[in-house]
């Protein structure tokens, strides 16, 4: 063969800029909790993708900003890890993609990367919704099936930095379950537990022993079946 007719393994066709970017820069994944990373780092390492910890609730916005700079355009994040259903069609155990995401303010946002599998609205709350009557309400008032407290400022912030990005939730507990009302006691605004505060609760209230193991397996559950979902989102099929 002459130069002219060399294969493409020895004569690649040029890179876009923008192909060589997504060549050189690492897929984001983010976990509110430390206990949704620790159960997703391993797909985060085979992936290779970077997996950061944001922080629990609205608040994680300030979090998410540290982490777009000004070269972020293209990037491809990831919001990952539990959510709780209201309305019966998400179901506990199982893995959503977001197919759309109303923040707390009621402005809907529209994820960029492709769906890869299953779909639901997820809404965001500032607070933990508990009880049936509440989550009703909440799913009436937004379209929604799936509730969590990160995803409104995750989407803002990932679409105004211009990330490919997208929402991966597992079901953690169903809409008729009713939280323990010192769940949010637990959990460091950073993503870290509380343990003191934990500790004490299970050893003066022992009517929380029952809830706090039914929501790790639940949540164990749920985490699993978003760990075989991100491979596709994180572009490591």
């Amino acid at each position: 063969l002459d130069d002219g007719a060399r294969t493409d393994k020895h004569n690649p066709a040029p890179q876009t800029p923008q192909a060589r970017y997504r060549a050189r820069v690492r897929p984001l994944l983010l976990c509110p909790t430390e206990f949704e990373a620790s159960r997703l780092q391993p797909v985060a390492r085979a992936t290779g993708a970077e997996l950061q910890v944001i922080g629990v609730g609205v608040t994680c916005e300030a979090a998410v900003r540290q982490l777009a700079g000004q070269d972020a355009r293209g990037r491809i994040a990831v919001l990952a890890g539990i959510a709780g259903a209201i309305d019966d069609a998400a179901t506990v155990g199982s893995a959503f993609m977001a197919e759309r995401v109303v923040d707390e303010m009621g402005q809907t946002h529209h994820p960029t990367l492709p769906c890869t599998g299953p779909r639901l609205a997820l809404c965001c709350s500032r607070v933990v919704v508990v009880g049936r009557g509440a989550r009703n309400a909440c799913a009436n008032m937004t379209g929604a099936a799936m509730v969590d407290m990160e995803s409104g400022p995750f989407a803002r912030v990932a679409s105004a930095c211009g990330w490919r990005w997208g929402v991966l939730r597992g079901i953690s507990d169903d809409a008729s379950v009713e939280l323990p009302e010192e769940v949010m006691r637990w959990l460091r605004p950073d993503g870290g537990t509380n343990w003191m505060p934990l500790a004490a609760d299970l050893i003066t209230k022992p009517r929380l022993w029952s809830p706090v193991r039914r929501m790790v397996r639940h949540a164990s559950l749920a985490l699993h079946s978003v760990s075989a979902g991100l491979p596709p989102l994180l572009g490591r099929a």
